[in-house]
């Protein structure tokens, strides 16, 4: 099954320059946890809940000064919408990611596919399990 059948397609984006309380907020108010970070239309990284957790809180931070450019994880994790549930999952074992993102063939991003959307495919019970235990498993130096 192609990603874009299963993906998350009501997600929100955030620009490089917004403030980590922005992000928190925009995370808060529509119940998600990650964000793809934007410039000038082009994704240019992700920030997660955890990134401001560990990036603009932990260290006294205000943020609502500190840029999410400053917080987002950089080494940018996509797939496309026309890749196989499969090929995600493997994607998301090798790079010890819950969630990605989706982008179209002109890298836009068009959506999000997580472990939850694994686990909604029928039958597929054991691919997300799979995802899951590998994902958890701390990725070496």
């Amino acid at each position: 099954m192609q990603l874009k059948d299963i993906m998350t397609t009501d997600f929100y984006a955030i620009p490089h320059n917004a403030t980590l309380q922005e992000a928190a907020k925009m995370m808060r108010d529509h119940n998600i946890g990650l964000l793809p970070v934007t410039e000038n239309g082009r994704m240019i990284g992700t920030v997660t809940d955890r990134d401001i957790t560990v990036r603009g809180v932990a260290d006294g931070g205000d943020t609502a000064r500190i840029p999410v450019s400053k917080a987002m994880t950089a080494s940018l994790v996509y797939t496309f919408e026309d890749a196989e549930a499969d090929e995600a999952a493997r994607l998301m074992e090798d790079r010890h990611v819950r969630r990605l993102i989706v982008a179209n063939r002109s890298r836009q991003p068009v959506g999000i596919v997580s472990l939850g959307d694994l686990a909604r495919i029928a039958g597929n019970d054991s691919l997300a399990g799979e995802v899951l235990r590998e994902v958890s498993k701390p990725a070496l130096p």
